[in-house]
């Protein structure tokens, strides 16, 4: 056999073997042969981040263990729960946005407060990876979220780009203004919302948001362009606020309609305690807040009014956020002879705040004028002088806030308030449920002259 021969006797055979098991064929086309198709390898990068604890932390993951640890030590509701305030930390990642990148760094290092914080860890390295999101206004975003959603509406962290501009009576900086986002049934939201809109409460008389046509009861529904709809509350407050300089524009629904006010932000001024002796008998005097002076100046206020002898004092709380406790207990001890002021009740212990005794003002008949402004220490001050002394509140309900606050400044520059305790009247009631709800029910417009003010109040009062 030649080789030639030997060839295609072996083709022949090859043929038949690959032939045996197949379905027969009715194709006439030519066989066609398939190749593997080429592995192609792509490489995915990731940002390598490394954990420690917070022993030593980096200056971006400073706030994160500062702010758990002060949490964990003061707010009334300790101990917490680090995977649930982990898992809020996280989730404030979710609407993290920044117009500002930076070079992503070549290991990640968070330092966190418990091991629950490692998904935190891995959500920040994914932003950096991503978007070369910078690391500290992420973690700022997860420390807003963890205090203002993981906790009561009166805990919050402010960056510190922000701070100082949100007042620990829940002021505004920059436009002057307080507001409040509450549900259908009264609850206090810490994420903004269509069933939760951020409402201005009232407006302080001279600001910038008072000279730009700001009014209470407007809706907020957008900062600069930005929607607030699912922000957090202190977040967009702080963000309104900025550091009481520069320019915001702030997009309004008021009464079925759509406004923009470009507001030029300047430092926060509050008045100054007001005295008048219009009315015969009548003695009148407005407390703006409850700032450190204030005993002192209501003190000036009685005795200016002292030469008239007045048998009736109307004390005006409208649109008063509060401020400092042991300002509350020093007025109170102008007009009452000893006795409790109000309760405060906090994790491990309970207190009565003791108002002293000998007060300027122990016998007038008292009337105290109050809105939904009158919030926090001006609420001690009502309901004290109710108890107390059997005066007749005049006006519409309350704020209703209960919270005891202290604030913190931070290593990095932020703000921490936290809720340290509750106070309840000096009866034992809390105010949280709807306010203190008033003697007489009156609406007074805030237009009114101080003589039209009393004459209305003096109206209703027997």
């Amino acid at each position: 056999m030649t080789p030639m021969t030997k060839a295609l006797a072996a083709a022949l055979i090859l043929l038949a073997a690959c032939a045996q098991g197949s379905e027969p064929s009715t194709s006439t086309s030519n066989p066609v042969t398939t190749l593997p198709r080429p592995t192609t390898t792509t490489t995915v990068r990731t940002q390598p981040f490394e954990v420690q604890d917070c022993s030593s932390p980096t200056v971006t993951f400073s706030a994160l263990c500062e702010v758990y640890q002060k949490l964990q030590q003061w707010h009334v509701g300790r101990p917490l729960d680090p995977a649930a305030l982990a898992e809020v930390a996280v989730r404030g990642l979710d609407a993290f946005a920044s117009d500002r990148t930076e070079p992503r760094p070549r290991t990640l290092i968070c330092a966190v407060p418990h091991d629950a914080f490692g998904d935190l860890c891995a959500a920040i390295a994914q932003l950096v990876n991503d978007d070369e999101a910078p690391v500290g206004a992420a973690v700022d975003a997860a420390v807003t979220a963890m205090a203002g959603l993981g906790l009561d509406p009166y805990t919050y962290y402010v960056p510190p780009d922000q701070a100082g501009g949100i007042r620990g009576n829940g002021l505004v900086g920059g436009i002057g203004v307080l507001l409040d986002a509450t549900d259908a049934i009264g609850s206090r939201c810490a994420r903004l919302a269509d069933a939760c809109p951020l409402l201005i409460v009232f407006v302080i008389e001279g600001n910038p948001g008072d000279r730009a046509g700001l009014m209470a009861g407007d809706e907020i529904v957008a900062v600069d362009g930005r929607p607030v709809d699912g922000e957090v509350f202190t977040s967009v407050a702080a963000s309104i606020a900025g550091d009481e300089t520069g320019l915001v524009v702030l997009t309004i629904e008021r009464d079925g309609e759509t406004l923009q006010f470009e507001i030029v932000r300047e430092r926060l001024s509050v008045p100054t305690v007001q005295v008048n002796d219009l009315l015969v008998g009548v003695g009148y005097i407005r407390i703006p807040d409850f700032e450190g002076d204030i005993p002192a100046l209501v003190g000036e206020a009685l005795t200016v009014l002292e030469d008239k002898a007045p048998q009736t004092l109307v004390i005006d709380l409208r649109d008063n956020p509060g401020g400092r406790i042991e300002s509350a207990v020093g007025v109170a001890s102008l007009f009452m002879d000893g006795g409790v002021v109000a309760k405060v009740v906090e994790r491990d212990d309970s207190a009565d705040l003791i108002a002293a005794v000998g007060g300027l003002a122990t016998s007038e008949r008292l009337i105290v004028i109050v809105n939904g402004g009158t919030a926090s220490a001006a609420e001690i001050l009502a309901s004290a002088l109710r108890d107390s002394r059997d005066a007749v509140l005049v006006g519409v309900n309350t704020f209703g806030k209960d919270a005891v606050q202290i604030p913190f400044d931070l290593r990095n520059g932020g703000e921490l308030f936290v809720t340290t305790g509750r106070w309840l009247t000096s009866a034992g009631v809390t105010v949280a449920a709807g306010g203190l709800s008033p003697d007489h029910i009156l609406e007074l417009d805030a237009g009114l002259t101080v003589e039209e003010l009393v004459s209305a109040v003096m109206g209703v009062v027997p």
